[in-house]
């Protein structure tokens, strides 16, 4: 039998002649449990929160972008294709074009970003998961069709394909000529029908008009050109991988970015944002794990006696010592342990209800997200701050006092 884990465990439970004890040691306990419990919900939150940011501007951000290294444009036999789509990580590709253009439908016109991509992009990007209006598909009634943002269909009030007009005009300026000296000229126009609207936030909803890779060759005058090839993998845990292969293989001549690298500021501030979270609500663990420190040391004073009696018995000064740390450390895990419950508790009734509402924005309310290393980490950042209260300080204190009841023994 461990015998100060037992005279610990006692002097936890036990009632106290002074009652102030009993409440300070239920204040440490709370201040272990609401720290802990915090740190799970907002961690959770943030996780929700950049996994939402993530679905939101992952369709048109693939997990691997190869663009060239110098000019905008690179002819697509300068990759070899084949042997991309073969490598095993490799899910689907797709050439791309993208260029700015001017979009007119009646009266109305506006400059949004053209994106010209061959048919299993829309499957790559899952397109079917954000179509507002229409069908997810470059095939219209009478020929090709475009996809475009709900926020450009509103703007420019363009209906959908209807199988005989093409209300939609594309205008682009013409590669190599200036506009200064060609006027009109210097612009290719073609009207296509628009097949449906997505929607996915306000940027894209505002910016992106999506047509098959050829109409967009022809309108452009790329010929065999494109901007980028991106690829879509079997799981995002390869990307880094991958992505150092293709740019070993490839050379200095291409430039090869994960979806993350392209959003590296987006990424590195919720990282940024979920760490400086975590570490100010530690240090307000630590605020409040000193709390213990006030309730082992009344805790000594009152039990002199007791300590005297088994210092006499034969006890050594490092088995009271034990008796003290160990009622600290049993404080520590009751507050962990309610802390831990009490959040994953907070966070299911989150994604299970959603009580708290998010209003008028992409969801209904707060996504929560809880990452098993996270709650490795709490666990860690708890016990280590409270086993830091309990030990440092109270070492210091008990041998001085153990000093003066051994005196009196």
């Amino acid at each position: 039998m461990n015998l100060p884990l037992l005279f610990a465990r006692r002097y936890l439970f036990a009632k106290r002649s002074q009652n102030a004890i009993n409440i300070i040691t239920g204040i440490s306990i709370g201040v272990i449990t609401v720290v802990t419990a915090a740190m799970v919900v907002v961690l959770s939150t943030l996780n929700g929160i950049a996994d939402l940011v993530d679905a939101i501007y992952s369709p048109f951000d693939q997990d691997i972008t190869i663009t060239a290294a110098e000019g905008k444009t690179f002819g697509r036999e300068a990759l070899d294709l084949e042997s991309i789509i073969a490598m095993p990580a490799v899910q689907d590709a797709s050439w791309v074009i993208e260029e700015n253009v001017l979009l007119r439908a009646g009266d109305q016109q506006t400059v949004a970003t053209l994106k010209g991509v061959e048919p299993q992009y829309l499957r790559m990007s899952r397109m079917d998961r954000y179509m507002y209006t229409g069908e997810p598909t470059f095939e219209g009634l009478s020929g090709p069709a475009a996809i475009i943002g709900i926020g450009l269909k509103s703007e420019l009030g363009v209906p959908l394909d209807d199988g005989v007009m093409q209300p939609l005009e594309i205008s682009a300026l013409i590669r190599g000529r200036k506009l200064s000296k060609y006027q009109q000229r210097a612009f290719e126009t073609t009207a296509i029908a628009v097949r449906g609207a997505f929607t996915m936030n306000m940027e894209f909803d505002l910016k992106y008009a999506v047509v098959p890779l050829d109409i967009a060759a022809d309108l452009l005058h790329y010929d065999s050109a494109v901007t980028a090839l991106e690829l879509r993998l079997f799981s995002p845990k390869d990307m880094d991988r991958v992505e150092g292969d293709l740019r070993a293989s490839l050379g200095p001549a291409f430039d090869v970015k994960t979806r993350y690298q392209k959003n590296a500021l987006m990424y590195r501030t919720n990282a940024s944002e979920k760490l400086f979270t975590f570490i100010v609500l530690s240090f307000i663990g630590l605020i409040g794990a000193f709390n213990i420190i006030a309730s082992l040391t009344m805790m000594m004073i009152e039990k002199r006696r007791d300590m005297r009696t088994l210092m006499g018995m034969g006890a050594t000064s490092g088995t009271v010592r034990n008796i003290i740390f160990g009622e600290g450390v049993m404080i520590v895990l009751m507050g962990t342990g309610i802390g831990l419950l009490s959040g994953l508790g907070i966070c299911w009734a989150q994604q299970r209800f959603g009580f708290v509402q998010l209003s008028g924005s992409v969801v209904e309310a707060y996504p929560v997200k809880v990452l098993p290393m996270d709650l490795v980490l709490i666990c860690v950042a708890v016990l280590c701050i409270g086993l830091f209260a309990a030990w440092v300080p109270l070492r210091t204190l008990s041998r001085r006092f153990l000093h003066a009841t051994a005196a009196r023994v």
